[in-house]
């Protein structure tokens, strides 16, 4: 049964920075996407709570954002800068943002755009980043590395305190992950629901090239980590082909 695109981030705004600030490379990826950009506006897709935005705009890059949570906006909104960052409220596979020109970089953190659970989803979010880009822009996502784990589901126990026990139960279906977070404590009962689609970057390759894009760089990390045994996400980088228009 597929998520509703903003459930997760409705039932753990209040939580997420405290548990998730550094589920990635901030710094790295600040340094990156400004690099790609070259003065130019970007856009994060499930900008969320501001995590890369603002350190981000802090840098001097022009950042806009779509996300489907007003929860996780609002947590955005809140802090200093936060409430200048352009933010359009909406599923990022059906409609995203625009600026005159195009973007020079979109780009998604770790695992954001496999948060759309089918091929069909995340075709239809590259044609529209296609719409959005300028010629030559780049895309940039960060997702886990399938591997060839066997196990398809189970619990396991992300913390345990006098007031909260917090566990994590997913089941694999496919390529198709559906999990929760699970927060028992004095206050009651929380689920924070998630799903992912475990992409190999072969298959996100393919159905970014069908978009119009072209591979430029693969590696293990913000910091062009390599690929190998040891790698458990990628950060691809392509290109728009100038052949293709971005509409303003």
């Amino acid at each position: 049964m597929a998520v509703d695109p903003s459930a997760y981030g409705e039932a753990i705004a209040d939580l997420y920075d405290d548990w998730y600030g550094d589920v990635s490379d901030v710094a790295g990826t600040v340094e990156t996407v400004a690099r790609l950009a070259g003065g130019g506006p970007v856009l994060e897709l499930g900008i969320g709570t501001g995590r890369i935005a603002l350190p981000l705009a802090a840098a001097g890059v022009e950042v806009h954002g779509v996300d489907a949570s007003p929860a996780m906006v609002g947590q955005l909104r809140a802090k200093p800068g936060g409430a200048g960052i352009p933010v359009l409220l909406g599923d990022f596979s059906q409609e995203l943002p625009g600026v005159p020109g195009g973007f020079a970089v979109v780009f998604a953190a770790f695992n954001t755009f496999v948060n759309l659970t089918s091929a069909a989803a995340m075709a239809d979010c590259l044609a529209l980043v296609s719409r959005q880009l300028r010629p030559g822009g780049a895309l940039v996502l960060e997702n886990a590395l399938p591997g060839e784990d066997p196990v398809t589901s189970g619990v396991d126990v992300r913390r345990v305190s006098p007031e909260e026990v917090v566990l994590s139960a997913f089941r694999r279906d496919g390529p198709v992950v559906n999990g929760s977070l699970i927060t028992l404590g004095t206050g009651g009962i929380r689920l924070c629901p998630w799903a992912v689609r475990l992409t190999p970057p072969e298959e996100l390759a393919a159905l970014a090239a069908a978009a119009g894009f072209d591979e430029e760089s693969r590696h293990g990390g913000w910091r062009n980590e390599p690929l190998n045994a040891g790698t458990t996400r990628y950060v691809v980088v392509f290109r728009l082909r100038r052949t293709t228009v971005a509409q303003q």
